[in-house]
């Protein structure tokens, strides 16, 4: 419930940003017009304006964590934070409308408008502060009561954290310990005790209970009888469970079975219907793309054994998802000792790290070359995706002995399966040459996976391939 009510107030305070944005564009179109005297065209000529200002700011508002009651904890911080989002997405406005040579629209406009926007984005923020910080401090009725079961240490935590969360608006009636009172007196941050938990059926009979939270372990025996005392009244009980705060990824909790939950954290997508789509998308990618592969087989096939002395297809152990090992193929486009040949040339690697590349590689015969300049080298790979060994969008599979001397953090490219292209291939093998900057793209393609990353990084893959830049 307290992710429906964060959420539905996020929501919220989105579509009062979104009515402030046209607000102020409207007031920013009168004040420009009456204060400088300049003759624009009807408002209704720059209304369209809105469909790319309202996304960009309530884009830089999410980043910059005003969506986030932590914000409103500091004056200071609001402000800053606020002209962080102005200065970013003004720059990012101004950077379009000077890509797109967008000549007929005012420059004058849109300074004004990046004022007026701050002035009432700034009016509103502070206005939501203040109404947060008095109505935390008042009491009422009709406000959820809340009854604690901790320690003094622990309950004087719950309520720092629940004053960061503007969605937490609950009166704190009193605490149960989990044994008899000591008779000493609770701090003045603590709230106070109103005796033992094996109370809470007295308790609950003289005090106005909406709310039971348990704030630190229980035995189980205790837990049961606070649960039946709760659910037998039809009272919510809550348990704060703390976990380790994550560098990266998000806790999920999951009921298991029998009243046990799992908490997982995720680093990688784990929407299994977007999954399953993506999934099927490789199967039928798969199908069409074996099809092409048995045409180019038949077209270059005896070329390569000819030109390299061995198959046509070159077959490779490769490192895929979380360690596991497959063979992965590809056509032959080198001399059949490229292996025993890598280690010579080793010294003239263009890549920074555990990763070989080099544009001018004398072991690439006349045809490969032609193959990799359009990227066909890697038709065979369809049979990896088919065979759920790769994923049509991925990370690039890399070789064990590649892995083998990977630092701790390079191996967060592995919790994905590989792919044919991702967004290391489309920023040009050539154009990235440190092995950071591979593993920070990878992570990058890792933490923002959609279906709609997947689509947009084919569509770019085939217009690479048409233009047959390949190396």
């Amino acid at each position: 419930m307290l992710v429906a009510r964060r959420q539905l107030l996020r929501r919220a305070l989105a579509l009062s940003d979104a009515a402030n944005l046209a607000a102020s564009f409207a007031g920013a179109y009168f004040v420009a017009g009456f204060l400088f005297g300049r003759n624009f065209v009807s408002f209704a000529g720059y209304a369209w304006l809105l469909a790319l200002i309202v996304p960009i700011w309530l884009a830089c508002l999410r980043v910059f964590g005003l969506y986030n009651s932590a914000a409103y904890a500091s004056r200071y911080g609001l402000l800053n934070r606020l002209m962080r989002v102005q200065f970013t997405a003004g720059l990012v406005l101004l950077s379009l409308m000077y890509l797109t040579r967008s000549e007929n629209i005012s420059r004058l406009l849109l300074q004004t408008f990046l004022a007026v926007s701050f002035i009432f984005l700034a009016a509103q923020k502070f206005a939501l502060r203040a109404y947060l910080n008095n109505a935390r401090g008042r009491t009422s009725a009709q406000r959820s009561k809340v009854l604690l079961v901790s320690v003094p240490a622990a309950a004087e935590r719950y309520l720092r954290l629940a004053r960061m969360q503007a969605w937490v608006m609950a009166d704190v009636v009193g605490m149960l310990t989990p044994s008899a009172p000591n008779g000493r007196a609770a701090g003045p941050a603590v709230p106070r005790i109103l005796g033992a938990a094996d109370d809470l059926p007295m308790v609950l009979d003289e005090t106005i209970v909406d709310e039971v939270v348990v704030v630190l372990p229980l035995e189980k025996p205790l837990l049961e009888r606070l649960s039946q005392c709760c659910s037998v009244r039809g009272i919510l009980m809550r348990m704060l469970v703390e976990v380790p705060s994550p560098a990266i990824g998000v806790w999920h909790a999951e009921h298991f079975a029998e009243g046990a939950f799992l908490f997982s954290l995720a680093t990688i997508p784990q929407n299994t219907f977007h999954l399953l789509v993506k999934r099927v998308v490789d199967v039928c990618g798969a199908a069409i793309g074996l099809m092409l592969f048995g045409i180019a087989y038949i077209w270059y096939g005896m070329r390569l054994q000819r030109e390299t002395g061995d198959s046509a297809l070159f077959r490779q152990w490769r490192v895929g998802q979380n360690g596991r090992r497959f063979t992965l193929y590809k056509f032959r486009t080198m001399c059949a000792d490229a292996e025993q040949l890598k280690a010579e040339l080793s010294r003239h690697n263009e890549m920074n790290g555990p990763i070989f590349k080099l544009r001018d590689d004398p072991r690439i015969t006349p045809t490969g070359r032609k193959l990799r300049r359009r990227h066909l080298d890697e038709l065979p790979q369809f049979w990896n995706v088919l065979r759920g060994e790769m994923s049509l969008v991925g990370t690039r599979p890399p070789t064990e002995d590649e892995t083998a001397v990977y630092a701790e953090h390079h191996r967060r490219r592995l919790s994905m399966k590989p792919g044919l292209t991702g967004l290391w291939q489309l920023s040009g093998n050539g154009a990235v040459k440190d092995f950071e900057q591979v593993v920070k793209l990878d992570c990058e393609y890792i933490d923002n996976w959609s279906l709609g990353l997947d689509f947009k990084i084919l569509a770019k893959t085939v217009a690479k391939v048409m233009r047959a830049d390949g190396w």
